[in-house]
């Protein structure tokens, strides 16, 4: 049995102290900050760090906003030896849909997030239930009788 392909991206600092590995070889991107001898996993536990500008950009209470989903990693650079700028997509439920969007954000090297830039997307209606189905209570027919 052979064993999954991983693929990793690596996106190093300028001074190469640091630097953003990306794992997309699952089913969502694991995006880690290596800082010296520490990794830290970014958009993970703290996803809901972006909360306040997802609201602000969709003009709604943050508490009033779902849980936002893992992030796509897109691209990202840096913009000083400590500071790292990263593009991603993600979605939101609001009310009955899924919501879409694109955020830049801008982190430094303890993965504390910046600031965040946020680009509404697509909006997905979600697909609505279909009722379950209920056995049929046909009438069967007896075989051997004719002309009943």
């Amino acid at each position: 049995m052979a064993a999954p392909a991983v693929e990793i991206l690596q996106v190093p600092s300028p001074d190469n102290a640091n630097s953003l590995m990306i794992d997309k070889s699952g089913r969502r991107d694991v995006l880690q900050l290596r800082a010296g001898v520490k990794v830290i996993r970014l958009f993970y536990d703290d996803i809901d760090a972006l909360k306040p500008y997802v609201a602000k950009a969709y003009g709604i209470p943050a508490a009033k906003l779902g849980k936002i989903a893992q992030p796509i990693y897109k691209s990202a650079k840096w913009l000083s030896g400590v500071q790292l700028q990263i593009d991603c997509a993600s979605s939101i439920p609001l009310g009955d849909a899924e919501h879409e969007f694109d955020f830049t954000a801008v982190i430094d090297t303890t993965g504390k997030l910046l600031s965040a830039t946020i680009v509404k997307g697509a909006v997905l209606s979600k697909p609505t239930p279909r009722p379950k189905a209920t056995p049929s209570k046909a009438k069967t027919k007896v075989k051997g009788r004719r002309g009943d």
